[in-house]
This record gives C-alpha cells, sequence and structure tokens, in this order.
C-alpha cells in the first residue's frame, strides 16, 4: 500500500516541521554539581585579589625607594657637614698661623713672658686651636708653646760621632747620613753608602751630596726607615705631662723607639749677624776687634769695667766667650748683658769670596748649628760631646736655677760646667730665631680638625713661614676626650 504525503509528513522530524521561522527548544537547565559544565559555559575566575596584591607590591617598592633615598640623603647630609666642620677647621688653622706670625712679631724679644694659655684651646669663631709641644720628659719645659729649632740637633752639622749620640743610632746609619749630604763619592768606612749603592735598587736614585733640606729627607738614605723617625709604638697623646725622664726612662732607647727622633732633629738654627740693636756683633776670638769689644764692654757695663775685662783678656787668643768669662772673672749678670752683642766665630770664619764690606773688612757670618741650652732635650745636649754626667748636671742646673727672669741667659753652664764650658760657645747659645709649631685646629661642633707642622724663621725683620706640611691624615695627636667633649657641646675642656 502507498503511503499517503500526510503520513510522510507527520514522519518528518519536528523540528522540520517548525519552518524557518520556528524557535529552537529551551535545553533543559543542567545542574553544576550533577554535570560538568560545557568549556564555553565555564566562569571566569575571580580576580578581585589580584588588585589588592600589585598595589601592596607597588607600596612597598616606594617604601623602599623612599627609605633608600632618605638614607642617601642622610649620608649627603653627614657628609656636608663634615665637609663644612672640615673648611672650618682648616680656616681655623689658617688663623692661627697668623695668630703666630703676629706673636713672633711683636714679641719675638720677650717671648718666654708669653704663657702656655696663649696656645692652648684658642678660640677662633666658634671652634679652636692648640700649639702643643713634643714631649721631652722634662717638667721644667712646657706642655704648650713654640719650639725653638735651635734646641734641636742639625743634622747637617752633626759629625759621626754626635750622630751616634742620639737614641739606638747604629754606625752604618750614622754613616750613611754623613755620605748623603757630604760634597764627595767616598764611601765612610764606618759603613756608609753612595751612588753605587742607591742606583742599584729597584727605583735607583742618586746620592744628594748635599745638606738636607728638610728633615723627611732622611727616608731617602739607607737604612732609615719610617718607624725610625716617626716611632713604632703608641706615644701617649701630647698636652700631658709623662714624666718620663723623672723616672730615669730617658736613658733607654725604648722611650724614644716609640717616639722617633723627628722632635729632636731639624735643618733649621741659623742666628743673625747683628745684636738686638742691630749692630753687627764682635768677635771676642779676633784680635783684630778688640777695640771694638773695649768700647762694647764699655757701654753695656761702664767704662771702667769695660776697660777691666779688656785689659784682662790682651791681645791674646780667646776661645769663645766663657774663655772669656773666666779670664776676666765676670758675673754672670755680666755675660749675660753681652752674650746677645758678641761672638766666638771670626769675622772671616768660612767667608766667602765678595763677602767683604765696601770699607774692605770683612763681615761676620751667620752661626749655624748652635744648641738652645735652655730649652734643649737631654738626647739633644748628649751631642756636644758631653758624658752623661754633664749633662746631667746641666739639666739640674737649668731647673735649679729658673730661667724665667733671664731666659737667655748661658752664663749658668759656667757654674755647671766649670772649664769645661770653654770651647762650647760656638755650640750653644740661649736663643732660637727659627720656631716650629705643630698647630692643631678643630671646629666648633668636633666633627672636623686639622693639624698642621709649620717652621716660622725670626731672623729677619718680618716673620714668614720657611716649611707646611698637613699632618691630618696621622690621626688627632691630642687627648681624644677633647673632641667628644666638642661633639657633646661641652666645650673644649
Amino acid at each position: 500500500m502507498r503511503p499517503s504525503p500526510c503520513s510522510f509528513v507527520a514522519g518528518l522530524p519536528a523540528i522540520a516541521r517548525r519552518g524557518r521561522d520556528a524557535r529552537p527548544p529551551v535545553p533543559a537547565r543542567v545542574s553544576l554539581r550533577s554535570a560538568s559544565p560545557r568549556p564555553w559555559a565555564r566562569r571566569r575566575p575571580d580576580r578581585r585579589g589580584t588588585v589588592l596584591i600589585v598595589t601592596l607590591v607597588l607600596v612597598f617598592a616606594l617604601a623602599g625607594i623612599t627609605l633608600a633615598l632618605c638614607r642617601s640623603m642622610g649620608v649627603e647630609m653627614v657628609a656636608s657637614a663634615n665637609y663644612a666642620a672640615s673648611l672650618q677647621a682648616s680656616a681655623i688653622e689658617r688663623g692661627a698661623e697668623q695668630y703666630l706670625l703676629s706673636m713672633l712679631t711683636y714679641q719675638a724679644n720677650d717671648l718666654t713672658l708669653v704663657t702656655e694659655d696663649y696656645f692652648a684651646a684658642v678660640p677662633v669663631g666658634d671652634g679652636y686651636f692648640w700649639v702643643p709641644r713634643p714631649d721631652y720628659g722634662d717638667p721644667a719645659l712646657p706642655l704648650f708653646g713654640l719650639v725653638g729649632e735651635s734646641s734641636k740637633a742639625n743634622i747637617n752639622l752633626l759629625t759621626f760621632d754626635q750622630l751616634m749620640a742620639l737614641p739606638y743610632m747604629t754606625e752604618d746609619v750614622a754613616a750613611a747620613i754623613v755620605d748623603w749630604r757630604d760634597e764627595d763619592e767616598d764611601i765612610n768606612p764606618n759603613g756608609g753608602a753612595e751612588n753605587e749603592y742607591y742606583l742599584s735598587q729597584a727605583n735607583g736614585y742618586y746620592c744628594k751630596n748635599a745638606p738636607f733640606e728638610t728633615v723627611e729627607e732622611l727616608l731617602l738614605v739607607r737604612g732609615v726607615v719610617p718607624e725610625m723617625l716617626y716611632g713604632n709604638g703608641e706615644p701617649a697623646p701630647l698636652g700631658i705631662e709623662t714624666m718620663f725622664m723623672a723616672t730615669g726612662l730617658s736613658t733607654l732607647n725604648e722611650v724614644w723607639l716609640e717616639r722617633g727622633l723627628y722632635d729632636l732633629l731639624t735643618v733649621y738654627g741659623t742666628e743673625p749677624t747683628t745684636g738686638p740693636d742691630g749692630t753687627q756683633r764682635v768677635s771676642v776670638s779676633d784680635a783684630s776687634q778688640r777695640g771694638q769689644l773695649r768700647e762694647l764692654l764699655a757701654s753695656k757695663l761702664g767704662e771702667t769695667r769695660g776697660n777691666e775685662i779688656a785689659s784682662a783678656l790682651g791681645n791674646g787668643a780667646v776661645v769663645d766667650v766663657f774663655d772669656m768669662y773666666f779670664r776676666a772673672r765676670m758675673t754672670a749678670d755680666e755675660l749675660s748683658a753681652i752674650i746677645d752683642y758678641v761672638t766666638s766665630t771670626p769675622p772671616n770664619s768660612g767667608a766667602a769670596s765678595g763677602s767683604a764690606s765696601a770699607g774692605g773688612q770683612q763681615q761676620p757670618q751667620p752661626v749655624r748649628g748652635r744648641i738652645d741650652v735652655n730649652t734643649a732635650p737631654r738626647e739633644v745636649l748628649l751631642t756636644l760631646d758631653l758624658d752623661s754626667t754633664d749633662v746631667d748636671k746641666l739639666i739640674a742646673q737649668r731647673q735649679g736655677i729658673g730661667l724665667s727672669n733671664d731666659p737667655y741667659n748661658v752664663a749658668w753652664v759656667a757654674d755647671a760646667l766649670g772649664q769645661k764650658s770653654i770651647g762650647l760657645g760656638n755650640r750653644i747659645t740661649g736663643r732660637s730665631y727659627q720656631h716650629s709649631a705643630l698647630i692643631c685646629a678643630v671646629s666648633g661642633n668636633g666633627r672636623g680638625f686639622k693639624v698642621v707642622r709649620i717652621v716660622i724663621d725670626a731672623s729677619g725683620t718680618t716673620p714668614r713661614i720657611v716649611y707646611r706640611r698637613d699632618l691630618t691624615e696621622r690621626g688627632w695627636p691630642m687627648e681624644p676626650e677633647i673632641l667628644a667633649a666638642l661633639r657633646a657641646g661641652q666645650g673644649p675642656g
């Protein structure tokens, strides 16, 4: 039986019967618990916490950068404050130099009247400066003030034997020092050194064969090491009294092994040829100047006494002022009255050609290297070719009489040594014309300091600085409590 069209249409799927505009049936709701969703039906993950995490990371990053910048700015602020303090200390140190120059200009003849207070904690603006002296272990010497270069031993004039009198000096070093400054190429038989040795070194150089220009030049000499010059230990801070001489330790090399030889040596110490009034000094050892000597004695001691002394000397040779002192039976006051107007060096001694005056008379030559017996430490006095007993007598006499009333007097040497003082007139003096100073300047807040060593030559009309060296890198040489007190706002103490 042939099916009818109606039955065929009825057998078609329902979707086909609905036609083109018919809507698809709504699928049943699928439960998420009962079946897994289809891929296109998955929900996006919840990202609301991501924004918080990113925000926290950014906040912490910005805080770290801020802290780093603050720390950097703090370091910059401290560095700027320290730099400003160092500039202030440098300005104070320069002011201290002018202070000392002015003092030597107006107080050169009465420098001993300037007490230690003028050299300790001197205010300059908000800061201060000190001028401490080396510690020589002698209670009679001040702790603050200028140091006369004549109180030190001149390395350009010391002989080999005199160099050996210095603490812990060895023969080979003493001989090398002599070879360095002499004019020949002959090696000292005690173990010296000339060009053959110095040129054979890794960075070879020539032996100078000329006088030393600075004490630091000793470091170029064979055998001289920094420890020998500056010490190998930690000495006591400057400005306090150690009294090591009183305990007898100054005779031991260990004391100066820690301190070094620098404060015992110099290349200065030249005296002018004129007296305090500007007149030429008269040589007591030159018989041709007996007339000038008689006039000087008459003007200073009176005509009667001057003639007596001149007559006692006669026309014979006079060794020095101490020989004149004993031969004429002079008193200490009489010798002190003329000591700055006479010299024991003949006027033509060491004079170069052309040094004569217009009248044909030889002019006195400057005296170099004489030791100021009034202020020289024991180790320097030993270079006068005196034994330790004689040096102890000098120190005892110097401390016993005191020199505050007559600080430039040397007549007491004759009383201490007697006839053994004859011959020392050419080697000792009672004053210095070159002065060194260790200036320790500090800012008002104690955060910056400056340490400078200078040498002032006051032998001319106007004092002038002839040597200057910055020693700040070596640290603060005085008591550290001074800086601590300043940083705490308590003043210098």
